[in-house]
């Protein structure tokens, strides 16, 4: 995804893709930070949005993956030849249009050579009428590279055509106009479904700054709130993520990564998230979550990261299309929930919605006696 900065009304304000917030008061952890109980944390229009870009990553907080691939065996190569059409696809849009451009070019020179050749051959680039042409009014360069530009688009202007004289220079307009629509349905087949990929789709997607960890409803839940601020909204949404565990090797720069995969619920507990505004993804810490026990969730169950992974439908093209983002344990806070956005109503009865609060938190481990207990635990052993 690109990580250009999208315009969009919020109160007279323009905010980046990621929304700042500002800092909470952070516990005396390498890990988490803990939420501010005296008010809710507002975006600050002042910040630049780039927190935590230049830290170590799988994926960048823009949804691109941040791993190389070295000494690759030509077999993976050889795959990518293998297949073509996709390579080309993911190609840049200077290539397929220098490809586009080139695919024509290359069909009109080797056929206008070949007819020059056959027309040298005949004797017919020698001014004689004394015998039959292959072609008419071909007698050099020029006029056989026009004579085969008119036969691969059908143009046929009348004052140059083959003749029943040479037989192979017939044969060889057939093979040519079969190419040249081999060529024009790949070029424009090509450029067609690149068109319609779906990368820049996921540019409308948004994802508050930061995570939440919290007590809500009597259970501990990470929240991730995300956004889609296009008119059409993606259908059948469905949130999952990762939590990625690095340990390092011994006398070594690399790493063993675990994949532990957790599941986001709405917050009508289903599966499917409806973006008609920005909405909130949960995952509940229980038994069965890798997060469990909550007494390590200070130090995010020694997870590194979490790569949150948005999938839904075009309504317009029915494509799939995936937006990603990652948080980082020191940009999870703990003891809030997201503020609850709730459309109003102009006067012409029209609902609107404020993207501008889309990353602002709330206290909530105050809310329950479990959770005031936790926060003095949390504050007695690491303040």
């Amino acid at each position: 995804m690109s990580s250009a900065r999208y315009k969009y009304t919020t109160h007279g304000k323009t905010p980046s893709r990621h929304i700042p917030i500002s800092r909470c008061d952070p516990l005396k952890t390498p890990a988490m930070k803990a939420c501010n109980m005296d008010s809710c944390i507002r975006p600050r229009s002042d910040s630049t949005g780039e927190m935590g870009d230049n830290k170590r990553r799988l994926v960048s907080k823009q949804g691109n993956y941040r791993v190389r691939l070295e000494n690759v065996d030509t077999n993976v190569l050889t795959n990518y030849i293998r297949d073509a059409f996709t390579t080309l696809l993911d190609a840049k849009w200077r290539w397929i249009l220098l490809i586009f451009v080139m695919g024509f070019i290359l069909t009109w020179t080797v056929f206008a050579c070949l007819y020059l050749l056959f027309s040298y051959i005949n004797g017919d680039t020698v001014e004689s009428y004394d015998h039959d042409h292959c072609i008419t009014n071909v007698h050099d360069f020029t006029t056989a590279f026009l004579f085969s530009v008119e036969t691969q688009h059908t143009i046929g202007y009348g004052s140059r055509a083959s003749t029943t004289a040479c037989p192979h220079v017939v044969i060889l307009v057939f093979i040519q106009f079969i190419l040249g629509i081999g060529v024009q349905c790949l070029t424009a087949a090509l450029v067609f479904t690149k068109l319609q990929r779906s990368k820049k789709r996921g540019d409308a997607i948004i994802f508050s700054q930061q995570a939440c960890l919290g007590i809500v409803d009597g259970k501990w839940q990470l929240m991730v709130r995300v956004g889609d601020f296009r008119r059409s909204h993606l259908v059948d949404v469905k949130g999952m993520g990762k939590l990625i565990k690095r340990t390092p090797i011994s006398n070594t720069n690399q790493e063993f990564l675990d994949l532990a995969p957790i599941e986001f619920k709405s917050e009508g507990g289903g599966d499917i998230l409806t973006l008609l505004w920005p909405a909130v993804m949960y995952h509940t810490i229980d038994e069965n979550s890798p997060l469990w026990p909550p007494e390590n969730l200070h130090l995010f169950s020694d997870f590194s990261e979490l790569i949150v992974t948005i999938e839904g439908v075009i309504e317009s093209t029915s494509r799939v299309i995936q937006v990603r983002t990652s948080y980082l344990p020191d940009e999870i806070v703990m003891g809030c929930k997201f503020q609850t956005i709730n459309p109003g109503i102009d006067d012409d009865g029209k609902y609107h919605c404020s993207y501008f609060d889309i990353s602002t938190m709330c206290p909530v481990m105050e809310n329950t006696p479990q959770g005031r207990r936790r926060l003095e635990y949390l504050s007695e052993g690491y303040m």
